[in-house]
């Protein structure tokens, strides 16, 4: 195998020490503000040994240094609040930890500073328009969450209320007040997400538009996308550009193989392959994240390249694997990892390389100890692409054995 390139050097991870924030502490969004960033990171290559440790079969893989995030604060490009209600009025902010108390939010170190304007906005709307708010014990209210994105290079913000039922002629009242309080931050449009089971997700599965656009569009890495609420994106614009940047120096030249990317997603690292010469096919459950990374193909002029499918993963790569050979394959699946059915795939798949990129590393270690049969564990290289919390993403990558 070639010897893979460094990496771009980045400057060392900042070294300022704790920051103050007055939620700081009940408010589970973020859990270390109290030390000093260099500290944070080094704790966060630990938690990844502590993870692999468990695993015997692999002892010896080699971790590379992580590379921390240039802006520790104020970066999360997406964000979604819970409202709720108090004696005084309503209340918009993150849960406290362990609990479902809501620390009413009225700054945030970890935000993007537009995404704060916007949650405050909407809660003093609510008040005003006197929206009903859910509530979970009994059943009754309209609003349960506010949601917003900004567009990476656009700026363009993108809103939605996720609702317990459509058709309250209040919410599209309360929509074309955002827009109007809202457009000098960027907002282009407000959607309603229908969520009416009580279950612990955020979002249901029906998005509807409210006023302006239903969708943003983004620029990364001189890449064209466009981007709904619904579907997943980093939520660290900055760092995903940095993670993305590590899985095309791991896996090389590229020019001319073929590759699979499982849970594509909207296509950020399918149309980065496709780009340096790759043919690339991208698997994704979520058929409207299959559409946008579709658009973004051919707005990139890639569509020739790159093709993507709705699907289950393991299945659709034991199809392609029929079809002819796969050089390597990649894999962002959820923090629950693969399941031993796409293992089973990657394994028969007769892929010479695997490119995993991991948000849990005790996932991580497990999926690797189920690929060690096959694979061996070349470059494991844990990203900071959550700063001031306790999570870590990790892209490694594993050589047929």
């Amino acid at each position: 195998m070639a010897r893979m390139p460094a990496p771009a050097e980045l400057p060392p991870p900042t070294t300022t020490e704790p920051v103050r924030c007055p939620h700081f502490g009940p408010c589970g969004g973020c859990t270390s503000l109290d030390v000093p960033y260099q500290d944070e990171v080094r704790s966060k290559e630990e938690k990844l040994r502590t993870a692999l440790s468990h695993h015997p079969v692999l002892a010896g893989a080699p971790i590379l240094p992580i590379l921390g995030a240039n802006e520790p604060l104020l970066y999360r490009t997406a964000i979604k609040v819970p409202f709720g209600w108090s004696r005084t009025g309503p209340v918009a902010g993150f849960y406290e930890r362990r609990s479902h108390r809501i620390v009413d939010l009225e700054t945030c170190l970890i935000q993007h500073p537009r995404l704060t304007a916007l949650v405050l906005v909407t809660k003093e709307l609510v008040s005003s328009l006197k929206i009903a708010i859910h509530d979970e014990r009994t059943g009754r209210g309209i609003l349960r969450h506010v949601v917003a994105r900004i567009g990476e290079g656009s700026g363009e913000v993108l809103a939605g209320l996720v609702v317990q039922a459509q058709g309250y002629g209040k919410i599209r009242g309360l929509a074309l007040k955002m827009m109007e309080r809202l457009e000098s931050i960027g907002l282009v449009g407000v959607v309603q997400n229908v969520h009416a089971d009580e279950g612990p997700g955020v979002l249901g599965e029906k998005t509807l538009p409210l006023a302006g656009r239903a969708w943003i569009d983004e620029v990364s890495d001189d890449l064209q996308f466009r981007t709904s609420l619904i579907a997943f994106g980093q939520a660290n614009a900055a760092q995903a550009t940095v993670l993305y940047g590590e899985v095309m120096r791991q896996l090389g030249d590229v020019k001319g193989k073929r590759i699979a990317d499982l849970y594509c997603g909207v296509g950020p690292i399918a149309l980065r392959l496709a780009r340096a010469g790759a043919h690339v096919v991208g698997i994704e459950y979520d058929e409207d994240a299959v559409r946008s990374a579709r658009y973004a193909a051919h707005k990139n002029g890639l569509d020739e390249r790159a093709r993507f499918h709705a699907g289950d993963a393991g299945q659709a790569l034991t199809k392609l694997a029929s079809e002819g050979p796969i050089d390597a394959v990649v894999v962002d699946p959820p923090r629950r990892g693969l399941s031993p059915q796409v293992v089973d795939a990657i394994v028969k798949s007769g892929a010479a390389r695997l490119v995993y990129v991991s948000c849990d590393p005790f996932t991580l270690a497990r999926d690797l100890e189920l690929l060690a049969p096959a694979f061996a564990a070349v470059a494991i290289r844990p990203v900071d692409l959550f700063p001031r919390t306790l999570h870590l993403e990790t892209v490694a990558l594993l050589q047929r054995k």
